[in-house]
């Protein structure tokens, strides 16, 4: 892409922004800086430092490739606005410089009140740069906005700057009249051009910009360049997502993302509770599910470029089916997925494939075999951690290897022969290792949701208690033993491993501590269910035996082989 560097004046971009002629596209995020962000970025002005470069997008008002906004403060309805630029980094800086100069009623980040900022000309007479700029509440100011009292205290307003020149003029006729000594003596040699040279350094500060030269509505490839360089940005450390660009694109079909996602997450309970009610993360899930549901590629560049056609139908259709898939990921039932919490959920980056894939189930009425290819996907899927990193091609090939799958049976998904060659068929396959809390660890903590655990004291179901996942054999009881030469006998890995890891209640971990589990089981445990107990726990009767002979490596042996038991069973088809 072609970009012509330059530098500018920085007042002259402010100019422009509050005449309109540099605009945001509209799927900027609005203006966060606190009034400690705005003063320091002033100071570093005046100091003559680097701020950073501009980068802007030069645009045709009335064809522009991305919907556009007046900068925060700019008072300008929305259809008198008609940039010339787009700023695509620098928003936040800008915002603040206009800000300062111009006053604009609205409150800054973290308070309700606007605020003004001021430029005190005694700090800069004493070289105290860093104590130079400070702000007041608009509310309480009142007596800084006169101009006796600026005189009589070397201050001026930064919105004064601009026209420093009358300022000072008038300044000076005060000053010859109330100390002409002074006026000739010391201000006049000494303090002007100290405050000369201090405000030309911030009026005539010049900073780098980069513009990118005009793009088409229609031109893919060049809107898809510009979409990634966007998505590297992060000047104010939040990061945009396509979401947020794509945002900007259908605003000019008649399209509100903002209000779909809105209404989105007021109709569905699990969407709202896992988004967190914000479309960072799922509403980037959403389209790729609509993407999906189109046949077409996630990546951000195929995203940017949804069709508006049909746009409205095909989002409503997505999120039902988003949903319906959270609603299979968190169900403990055995036809579910056991993430009962959020924390357990594997990966979220999956959502998307499940969602599509379901939507194909019922849109061809599909039965037994489809939902058990789709288990097979699922599992398989999370325990060779096929969805960890970068996950946008994988998320189109899965989706379209299982459409075709459930087409045309003689079809072999790649994942399924992943899985039937790297865990059914493998010997050397091991959850022994797995000791952090990563997707095979949650999917083992979701298998044992599945069957009903219930909490080893009470016996009632886990569902119903403040739980978590807690060792089996207490990590200080197995902290103390010794091999025969007196050394610690397990180290962390070992003790930590998820087939010592179960989910019982806080109450009763507390009451195990670090009881050897033959000791628990008899004290704790009640007897006439020991067994009913410890099997919702994927500890069936040889698991059960170890633990109640302290022996912790039968224990591990016999609960793996017991857990891939029951894996395998959704394993295959």
């Amino acid at each position: 892409m072609d970009i012509t560097p330059d530098k500018k004046r920085l007042l002259d971009l402010v100019n422009r922004a509050q005449s309109g002629e540099i605009a945001l596209p509209e799927f900027q995020r609005n203006f966060v800086w606190t009034r400690d962000d705005v003063r320091d970025l002033l100071t570093s002005v005046l100091k003559g430092y680097f701020i950073g470069s501009f980068l802007l997008l030069k645009v045709d008002a009335e064809s522009s490739p991305f919907a556009f906004r007046a900068i925060a403060g700019v008072d300008m309805p929305p259809d008198q606005l008609k940039p010339d630029w787009l700023i695509l980094d620098g928003q936040q800086r800008l915002t603040s410089l206009h800000y300062a100069f111009a006053a604009p009623e609205i409150p800054l980040k973290w308070t309700k009140y606007p605020y003004r900022f001021f430029l005190s000309l005694t700090k800069i007479s004493e070289g105290d740069l860093d104590e130079a700029i400070f702000s007041e509440r608009i509310d309480q100011c009142e007596s800084y906005l006169d101009r006796e009292y600026q005189y009589k205290n070397r201050i001026v307003p930064f919105t004064e700057l601009p026209r420093w020149e009358d300022w000072l003029n008038d300044y000076e006729r005060w000053l010859i009249e109330e100390d002409k000594e002074y006026y000739f003596n010391e201000y006049f040699r000494k303090h002007k051009p100290v405050w000369n040279r201090a405000v030309d350094t911030i009026r005539q500060f010049y900073v780098p910009t980069i513009e990118i030269p005009k793009i088409k509505t229609d031109d893919k490839d060049r809107i898809a360049e510009v979409c990634a360089i966007f998505e590297k940005l992060n000047s104010t450390g939040v990061p945009l997502s396509v979401y947020d660009l794509l945002t900007a694109r259908l605003y000019r079909f008649g399209i509100d993302l903002h209000h779909l996602w809105k209404q989105a997450v007021e109709d569905h309970e699990l969407l709202r509770q896992f988004s967190g009610g914000e479309p960072d993360l799922y509403g980037v899930l959403a389209l790729r599910t609509l993407a999906l549901l189109r046949g077409e590629e996630v990546k951000s560049k195929s995203l940017i470029n949804l069709s508006p056609q049909d746009f409205e139908k095909d989002w409503k259709i997505a999120v039902l089916y988003l949903e319906k898939a959270l609603k299979r990921v968190t169900s403990t039932s055995s036809d579910g997925f056991g993430a009962f919490e959020q924390r357990w959920l594997p990966y979220s980056t999956m959502i998307p494939v499940l969602a599509a894939l379901l939507h194909r189930v019922d849109r061809d009425k599909l039965g037994d075999r489809a939902y058990r290819g789709i288990k097979k996907w699922y599992w398989g899927s999370v325990f060779l951690e096929r969805y960890a990193g970068s996950v946008e091609s994988i998320t189109f090939a899965d989706y379209r290897d299982l459409i075709t799958w459930f087409e045309n049976p003689n079809h072999k998904p790649l994942v399924f022969e992943q899985v039937d060659r790297n865990i059914l068929t493998n010997p050397s396959f091991s959850l022994r290792d797995t000791a952090r809390v990563n997707a095979v660890y949650r999917g083992v903590i979701n298998l044992i949701a599945i069957q009903g655990a219930k909490d080893f004291r009470t016996g009632d179901s886990i569902e119903f208690h403040s739980l978590d996942d807690h060792h089996i054999f207490p990590r200080a009881y197995l902290e103390g033993r010794k091999d025969a030469e007196g050394k610690r006998k397990y180290e962390n890995r070992d003790i930590n491993t998820v087939l010592n890891r179960t989910l019982i209640s806080q109450a009763t971990n507390r009451q195990i501590s670090k009881m050897k589990p033959s000791e628990y089981l008899r004290r704790l445990v009640p007897p006439e269910r020991k067994e009913e107990i410890m099997s919702s726990h994927l500890i069936d009767r040889a698991a059960l035996s170890a633990l109640e002979r302290d022996d912790y490596e039968g224990f591990l042996a016999a609960r793996e082989k017991k857990i891939m038991e029951v894996l395998s069973r959704y394993l295959k088809i």
